[in-house]
C-alpha cells in the first residue's frame, strides 16, 4: 500500500485537532482518546508520510510546512463532510430524535434548566443534548443543531429569531448591604471585575468606565465565575438579571442598565432549520424561554 493510499480521513482529523489545540493533551481531550494513544497515532502518521508534521517547541506543537498542507486538506474535508451531513439531515422528515442545543455557561446554568425540563415533559420523542460552551460553536460543522446566543449581531448565514432580551444590572452580596440603605451608591462597595475576553465586552467596558481599578478585588473570565464570586461575598458584580435575580445571596442595586441590554437569539443553520424535529424543538424552546421574559428583563 502506498503512502498516499494509507492516509485516511481519521489521520486528517487527528492532525487538525492537534493543530487547533497546539498540544497533544489538548487534542486528546477533544478527541476523547488517551495521550499515549494519540502520540502513537501521530508517530505512525508521520512515518507513513515520511515527514514531520509538527515541530516540538516550548510553547507546544507548531505545524511544519508539510503540516500546513495537511491542515488545508483537513479543513476542506471537514467542510465537505459537514456540508454533506447538513444536506442529508435536511431530508430527514422525522419529528422525533436527537437535537443538540448549545448555550453559554450562564444561560445553561440559570435560564435553561427549567426550560429544558418543560420541553422534555411536553415534547415526547425529542432527545435533547446540551453542549455548554462560551465559545462560538459551529452550526455549519454540525457541532450543534440549535444555538442560544446573547448578541446584537448574529451571523448573517444563520436562521433564527430573537426569543428575549437579556437585561443586566449591578448585584451586591446581601451581607455587604445589610448595614446600608438599598439605595446607597454601590461604588462604596468592593467589586468583582472581568478579565480575558470579558474585559472587552459591554459589561467589562461599563466597569472600566464606572469603577476605579483599585476597587476591583477579584476578576473572573466568565459571567458564571463572576456570579459565584459575588455570591461568596467578594463584591458587587454586573450580571444578567436572570442570573443575579436567581441567587438569594445577592440583592440588586438600582435598575437594569439600559445600555447593556442585549437580545437573546435562537439560531440554526439553514440546512437543518427545515428538519421537522429541529423545527419542533426550536418552537418549543422559544415558547418556554418566552415564559422567562420577566426574569430576563429584570422585572421578575
Amino acid at each position: 500500500m502506498s503512502r498516499t493510499s494509507a492516509f485516511e480521513w481519521d489521520d486528517l482529523r487527528i492532525a487538525l485537532a492537534i493543530m487547533e489545540s497546539g498540544t497533544l493533551s489538548g487534542a486528546a481531550t477533544t478527541l476523547h482518546v488517551s495521550h499515549p494513544t494519540l502520540s502513537r497515532r501521530l508517530q505512525l502518521m508521520e512515518r507513513r508520510l515520511g515527514t514531520r508534521l509538527f515541530e516540538r517547541t516550548s510553547g507546544g506543537l507548531r505545524p511544519t510546512e508539510a503540516g500546513e498542507e495537511v491542515r488545508a486538506l483537513a479543513l476542506r474535508f471537514r467542510d465537505e463532510i459537514a456540508g454533506l451531513e447538513r444536506r442529508v439531515c435536511g431530508r430527514d422528515d422525522g419529528h422525533d430524535g436527537p437535537v443538540r442545543v448549545t448555550a453559554p455557561d450562564a444561560v445553561s446554568e440559570y435560564l435553561l434548566p427549567g426550560v429544558l425540563a418543560a420541553v422534555c415533559r411536553t415534547q415526547v420523542g425529542l432527545q435533547l443534548e446540551l453542549h455548554v460552551s462560551n465559545d462560538v460553536v459551529s452550526l455549519a460543522r454540525r457541532e450543534a443543531d440549535i444555538a442560544l446566543r446573547v448578541t446584537r449581531a448574529p451571523q448573517e448565514t444563520l436562521r433564527g429569531r430573537e426569543v428575549g432580551t437579556v437585561a443586566m444590572a449591578v448585584y451586591a452580596p446581601r451581607q455587604l448591604t445589610e448595614a446600608e440603605e438599598a439605595s446607597a451608591p454601590s461604588i462604596r462597595l468592593p467589586w468583582v471585575g472581568f478579565d480575558a475576553g470579558l474585559a472587552c465586552s459591554a459589561p467589562g467596558i461599563w466597569l472600566a468606565s464606572n469603577v476605579a481599578p483599585d476597587e476591583v478585588r477579584f476578576r473572573a473570565n466568565t459571567l458564571l465565575g463572576a456570579a459565584q464570586a459575588a455570591r461568596a461575598g467578594i463584591g458587587c458584580a454586573v450580571l444578567p438579571c436572570f442570573v443575579g435575580g436567581s441567587i438569594p445571596e445577592l440583592v440588586r442595586v438600582g435598575p437594569p442598565l439600559d445600555e447593556l441590554a442585549q437580545p437573546l437569539w435562537l439560531l440554526m443553520h439553514e440546512d437543518v432549520a427545515r428538519v421537522p424535529r429541529i423545527r419542533r424543538a426550536s418552537a418549543a424552546l422559544s415558547e418556554e424561554i418566552a415564559r422567562s421574559s420577566q426574569l430576563m428583563s429584570g422585572l421578575d
